[in-house]
C-alpha cells in the first residue's frame, strides 16, 4: 500500500515560504515582548535607583549637620575633662550651669527596605547595589552609636546638680566621658568613610530640614532658662 502526502494548493515552495513567514512573525512578536520587558525592567531599575539615592542623600545631609557641631562636642568634652581632673586634688567643684548634648538624628531606610522587598532593588546595577547596602549598614551602626552617646551625655549632665565629687563618682564620670569621647571619634571616622564612599557614586548631602539643636555649642555658663529659650524644640532641652 502506498501513501501519498497531499500537495499544497500552490506548491511546496510557497507552503514553506508561508510557514517561514508565520515562524518569523512569531519570533518577532516574542522578541518584541522581550524588548518591552527589558525596557520595563530598565525603567524600574532607574526608578528604584533614584529612590534609594534620594534617601541616602537625605541621610548624608544629617551626617553633615552632625559634623558641623563636632568642634562643639570636642570642646565640651575637654571642659568636662578639665573639671574632673581637678577633683583629684579638690573634691569641691565649680558646678557648670550647662552641659548640653550632641544632636541626635535618625537615619532613613524605609525606601531602601520597600524597594528591596518589592524586588526592584535587585534590578539596580549589582556594583552600585552592594555599595548602597554597605552605606545603609554603616548608617545603622552610627545610629546605634548615637543612641548610646545620648545615654553618656545624660549621665554627664548630672554635673549640673552636684557641688562635690568623691573619687568613686569622679571615676564613673571619667569612664562615661571616655565613652562619649570614643563615640564622637567613631562617628567622625565612619562619617568620613561614608562621604568618601559617596563621591564616586555621585551622592551628595541634601539639605537637612530636621531642626539642628546646638545645645552642646552653648557656653558652659549658660543658664538652663536661656538654653531652653534658644532651643529649637518647643518644649526645651532635656
Amino acid at each position: 500500500m502506498q501513501f501519498h502526502l497531499p500537495k499544497p494548493l500552490h506548491g511546496w515552495r510557497e507552503f514553506v515560504g508561508e510557514v517561514g513567514i508565520i515562524v518569523i512573525g512569531v519570533l518577532i512578536a516574542l522578541g518584541g515582548e522581550q524588548l518591552v520587558e527589558v525596557a520595563h525592567q530598565r525603567q524600574e531599575a532607574a526608578e528604584a535607583d533614584s529612590i534609594i539615592r534620594s534617601e541616602l542623600d537625605l541621610n548624608l545631609g544629617r551626617l553633615k549637620s552632625r559634623m558641623e557641631i563636632r568642634s562643639c562636642v570636642e570642646r565640651r568634652i575637654d571642659e568636662i575633662q578639665a573639671l574632673l581632673d581637678k577633683t583629684a586634688d579638690q573634691p569641691i567643684i565649680v558646678t557648670p550651669n550647662w552641659i548640653g548634648r550632641p544632636q541626635y538624628w535618625t537615619f532613613l531606610s524605609s525606601r531602601w527596605e520597600a524597594e528591596s522587598q518589592a524586588g526592584r532593588a535587585a534590578l539596580v546595577d549589582p556594583g552600585k547595589l552592594a555599595e548602597y547596602g554597605i552605606m545603609y549598614a554603616k548608617m545603622q551602626d552610627l545610629l546605634g552609636e548615637m543612641t548610646l552617646e545620648q545615654s553618656d551625655w545624660a549621665k554627664l549632665r548630672t554635673l549640673e546638680h552636684v557641688r562635690r565629687l568623691d573619687p568613686s563618682a569622679a571615676f564613673e564620670l571619667n569612664a562615661t566621658l571616655q565613652d562619649a569621647r570614643y563615640r564622637d571619634w567613631r562617628l567622625a571616622l565612619v562619617t568620613s568613610q561614608l562621604f568618601d564612599q559617596a563621591k564616586p557614586l555621585g551622592l551628595y548631602a541634601a539639605k537637612n530640614t530636621t531642626p539642628a539643636s546646638r545645645a552642646v555649642c552653648l557656653p558652659i555658663t549658660t543658664t538652663r532658662a536661656e538654653a531652653d529659650r534658644v532651643s529649637v524644640w518647643p518644649f526645651g532641652e532635656p
